[in-house]
């Protein structure tokens, strides 16, 4: 019952932890583009003749170069705070983990060696489930985790 709890807990931070992979993969392309185009508009304010005017010749790139480096720091602010949540989520995953390696063993039966009927008898749908595992697992390797690991879980259930 614990187990089951803790492997939901367990899935629930992995779809979240995507989720935030993702947004933090959004987030720094944005970061890129902002970078590029700031680049852009610092690259056109140098002129070789700047020192020789009187007055600013591109005051609107200057504007919009602030307007850039200030959403910049915003998005950085904004993959900082993400960074911070992926440790958290990296964090609770190594406990849940460590917490369902010990109540596996804990709770491991003696006669691991006997193979049940029922394994015997559902031989060949875990083997269509391996297989449709193999085709997940290079999609999405969080989600082939899990899957291997109801898996697993459903044939100590059986022994």
């Amino acid at each position: 019952m614990i187990n089951d709890f803790l492997r939901k807990y367990q899935e629930e931070l992995i779809t979240q932890k995507i989720q935030l992979k993702e947004d933090m993969d959004l987030l720094e392309t944005k970061i890129k583009e902002e970078t590029k185009f700031l680049n852009l508009l610092e690259e056109s304010n140098e002129s070789y003749f700047v020192e020789f005017t009187p007055r600013d010749i591109n005051e609107k790139n200057n504007k919009k170069a602030e307007e850039v480096r200030e959403n910049l720091k915003v998005l950085n602010s904004e993959m900082d705070d993400k960074i911070k949540k992926m440790r958290f989520f990296d964090g609770r995953l190594v406990e849940l983990n460590a917490l369902l390696t010990n109540t596996v063993a804990i709770n491991k039966p003696a006669s691991v060696n006997k193979i049940p009927s029922k394994i015997n008898n559902n031989f060949s749908e875990l083997i269509n489930k391996l297989k449709a595992l193999k085709d997940v697992i290079v999609l999405d390797p969080y989600k082939a985790k899990i899957d291997l690991e109801n898996i697993i879980s459903d044939i100590e259930k059986d022994i």
